[in-house]
């Protein structure tokens, strides 16, 4: 199971964002930064600020930015939220519509599990978590 190309870039940008909490950032700095089309960035800034998960500046020194007061309170759930929603990690993983408990799919119950874990994961990880965990990361190359 992969996220959406909009989602991995959406969680690329909120990390990048937070390790610099407090720093505004302009799209053509994103875009340089972390490699993402500027036209597809420039829309997913816009979702991410109409969702307020980020703030955006207007002006000579505007720009986007997390706070840091916000990192501990933003669960990557919400990041996938706003951009792709969370109805796909409720369907079948076969694309049946009638995949229920009662009318399984061949896959069903191996990936009630999965499903439940990775749910788990996206409502319980915060973008300080994703901040400490890239430290420790990067602290040991």
């Amino acid at each position: 199971m992969r996220f959406q190309k909009t989602t991995e870039y959406a969680i690329r940008v909120m990390v990048y964002l937070a390790e610099r909490a407090d720093e505004r950032f302009s799209v053509n700095a994103l875009h340089k930064a972390l490699n993402i089309p500027y036209k597809y960035l420039g829309r997913l800034m816009n979702q991410l600020a109409q969702k307020g998960l980020v703030t955006v500046a207007q002006g000579k020194f505007g720009g986007y930015t997390v706070e840091k007061k916000s990192l501990a309170s933003t669960y990557l759930y919400q990041i996938v939220d706003a951009v792709e929603g969370l109805e796909d990690y409720d369907r079948c993983i076969l694309g049946f519509l009638k995949c229920s408990d009662e009318h399984p799919c061949a896959l069903h119950h191996l990936w009630l599990g999965i499903r439940k874990q990775i749910k788990d994961m996206l409502y319980s990880t915060t973008l300080a978590d994703l901040v400490q965990t890239e430290h420790k990361t990067n602290g040991a190359h």
